[in-house]
């Protein structure tokens, strides 16, 4: 059935060429058109059947759909992720790790950013981050993004997020948030109503603990980036019917990793007492070395101040 298509396809073409000899080099070209399509129609195939095995927690057979799918476009960037954080469930072993995210640089320097005196000795501030290597991938046009605040030793006056189009001065979203009262896991939210990130474009921010409103050198803080891309294959999937657990590991899988804790996250905060979920959260946040942390309790924050 397919061949017969292609051949149509072919036909009706030919048709519309000039009323003259065909020449080899009009037929190379439609036949290239052909061939260009077929291989798309393959690669999106390919790419479709490895998130549907991965979404069954088969990741070896998702694993060669992937591969498969990487032959025919070599260094294509879904296919590579997709490769990189299978191949990293199979080797942790997947009936211990339900869900897992490898970084395409890996590393954290926790002490990276941070300055100021408002924390208690051996504390600090960490953003819930795959790596500070490389920008985290989003498909959201109003990321949320996740922090651990420790115990301070000083009376904190408040919390500051910006968000700011690449290298520009001026803020594309500013937040004032009140402090919270103990040591925990916040997440900030860029409302719906802010300039929304756009694909493609890479976004810093900057997440700031205020001990003196009027010595800012004194402020804890943390920074990093974000990329909003779009993978159409994933789109697919995410479309077909799913549980939040099986859309947090397709997440995760095809490298969009602030959609895939947010997806926990919110999991965490409805089911706050389901082993299940508990498990995942953890397996996600030691998959990129964040372990000290995974027990630690979401608070109700943060909401921008009027």
């Amino acid at each position: 059935m397919k061949y017969r298509f292609w051949a149509s396809y072919l036909l009706a073409a030919l048709a519309f060429l000039p009323f003259e000899p065909v020449s080899i080099t009009q037929v190379l070209a439609i036949e290239s058109v052909y061939q260009l399509a077929q291989a798309k129609s393959a690669y999106t195939q390919y790419m479709q059947f490895g998130y549907n095995e991965t979404k069954r927690r088969n990741y070896r057979k998702a694993l060669l759909n992937f591969q498969q799918a990487e032959r025919l476009r070599p260094g294509d960037r879904y296919a590579t992720v997709a490769i990189r954080n299978v191949t990293g469930y199979i080797q942790r072993g997947s009936s211990r790790n339900r869900i897992a995210f490898v970084p395409g640089r890996p590393g954290r320097v926790k002490s990276a950013g941070t300055r100021g005196s408002c924390f208690q000795t051996g504390q600090y501030l960490i953003p819930l981050t795959p790596t500070d290597k490389e920008a985290q991938r989003t498909t959201a046009e109003y990321p949320t993004f996740f922090f651990y605040i420790p115990q301070t030793s000083t009376t904190v006056q408040a919390l500051e997020f910006v968000l700011r189009d690449g290298d520009s001065i001026d803020p594309l979203y500013k937040g004032t948030f009140k402090p919270v009262g103990q040591n925990g896991i916040v997440s900030v939210n860029v409302p719906v109503g802010q300039p929304s990130l756009q694909i493609g474009k890479e976004y810093n921010w900057t997440f700031s603990m205020i001990c003196d409103p009027n010595n800012r050198d004194k402020d804890s803080y943390v920074e990093g980036t974000i990329v909003r891309s779009q993978d159409e294959n994933l789109s697919l999937e995410l479309n077909q019917p799913n549980t939040d657990l099986d859309r947090a590991v397709l997440f995760a899988t095809a490298g969009f990793w602030e959609d895939s804790l947010r997806t926990l996250a919110n999991l965490r905060r409805q089911r706050p007492n389901d082993p299940e979920v508990e498990k995942y959260w953890e397996d996600l946040l030691n998959s990129v070395g964040i372990k000290e942390i995974v027990n630690k309790p979401l608070l109700p924050c943060c909401t921008a101040q009027k």
